[in-house]
């Protein structure tokens, strides 16, 4: 099992979902982990459910100064892990521009942030991992801001993985896991959703956040592993 041990960890949009799966795996590797979401409610529940030594931070990462004072107040850290995300599907004709504007201010905007400001105080032997997505190279039909986010966020990783070096930066890209940002489906389209969906998978199931975290902590103790995009979608990408 990868260790950590003595080392710190920040996850923004660690308040739920794929995040709070990545801080959950931090801790168990033996690292201090810092979360971060907009929502401190939210966070505080989050805490309450980890088991190890814990920071909440509530910040909204589009707005820059923010950001860079957040970086500020945590000093030096070890790895950087961005899941934060906003929702914006439907039809591209129909689709509200300042949904999918608020998106890419979240995702990609907000991760760049991140990036910008954790770099200076992180360890060369550190590392920053992206969250982007399958359709970034499986389009889908009324994910078209999700798919050229996600596709910015994988080219960014790269030229950062140059720029930033010796800190290793790479992407992580899920296919379809059961986080809340699903919770907003009725329960009986959601479960449909997701029968159908590990049906067509080859591993047979969808993700889970536990997945993600799994995946995270591997890249963060793997000092040979920079610029890459790894898929972690139970075989959609050959489905």
């Amino acid at each position: 099992m990868t260790s950590l041990s003595g080392q710190k960890v920040v996850v923004v949009g660690g308040s739920s979902g794929m995040g709070l799966g990545c801080a959950e795996a931090a801790l168990a590797a033996g690292a201090e982990v810092a979360i971060v979401s907009r929502d401190n409610a939210k966070l505080e529940a989050a805490a309450n459910t980890l088991d190890g030594k814990v920071e909440v931070f509530s910040v909204d990462i589009q707005q820059e100064d923010k950001v860079q004072e957040l970086f500020s107040k945590l000093g030096s850290l070890d790895h950087l892990i961005i899941t934060a995300s906003a929702t914006a599907g439907g039809p591209f004709l129909k689709m509200e521009t300042a949904m999918a504007k608020n998106f890419f201010e979240t995702k990609f905007w907000g991760a760049y942030f991140c990036a910008k400001y954790a770099a200076p105080n992180m360890s060369s032997t550190g590392s920053i991992t992206f969250v982007s997505g399958v359709s970034s190279r499986r389009p889908m039909k009324g994910l078209a801001p999700a798919g050229a986010c996600n596709g910015a966020l994988e080219s960014l990783s790269k030229a950062l993985a140059l720029e930033l070096k010796p800190i290793r930066v790479n992407t992580i890209s899920p296919g379809i896991v059961d986080t809340p940002l699903y919770d907003m489906m009725p329960k009986e389209r959601r479960d449909g959703m997701f029968e159908a969906s590990a049906k067509v998978l080859p591993v047979g199931r969808i993700g889970y956040p536990k997945d993600i975290g799994d995946l995270a902590v591997s890249l963060m103790g793997n000092g040979f592993i920079s610029g890459t995009t790894l898929d972690i979608d139970g075989g959609n990408m050959i489905g």
